[in-house]
């Protein structure tokens, strides 16, 4: 095999992956952060205008931390040396945004949206706005540390077979000779 196209488990060339991923990855990074941009507005414009509550400042702070780190996850899969790194937050975050779109699908699925979060305010189709980015932002940090992890691991094994595919080569003599007899 070319050391450009060393086979990675699933058959594919490690190559031909690693730039498949990429696109990928900054395409659903893109999508998270401007569905987290979304519920950290929403849940702004509600606690601006409105009276706050544990859930909305729950879905602020979530959302405006997720907005700050993932800024650098916009570009870094562009660059030839990330290797997928973020996978760890994105597994951290994939939790705390499960939480936010449970909480949201609590206080509005039911019939009394409009006394939930912020109390008495008749903005349901908001509220549910909100919801549903709670969850778009989930499933795309869910997707995304698959992604980051699939690149760490493609990385890793090309790494590593790269690396054993020049020491076999170079051990490895073509032809052995035992005791004058070339075999």
């Amino acid at each position: 095999m070319a050391r450009g196209h060393a086979a990675n488990d699933y058959g594919a060339p490690a190559d031909r992956t690693s730039t498949m991923l990429r696109p990928l990855l900054m395409a659903n990074h893109a999508l998270h952060w401007v569905s987290t941009l979304i519920v950290l507005a929403i849940s702004g414009y509600f606690i601006d205008k409105f009276s706050r509550n544990t859930h909305l400042v729950y879905w602020i702070s979530i959302a405006a931390i997720d907005t700050i780190l993932y800024i650098p996850a916009l570009v870094l899969p562009a660059m030839k040396t990330y290797k997928g790194y973020l996978a760890p937050l994105a597994w951290i975050f994939s939790y705390l945004w499960l939480t936010a779109f449970i909480f949201a699908a609590q206080d509005y699925n039911f019939d009394n949206c409009i006394q939930n979060s912020p109390r008495f305010v008749p903005k349901c189709s908001l509220k549910k706005t909100l919801e549903a980015f709670a969850f778009l932002a989930f499933f795309t940090n869910l997707v995304g540390q698959i992604l980051e992890g699939r690149l760490w691991d493609v990385n890793r094994v090309r790494g590593t077979r790269t690396v054993d595919a020049d020491k076999h080569h170079a051990t490895v003599p073509a032809t052995t000779t035992t005791g004058g007899v070339t075999v």
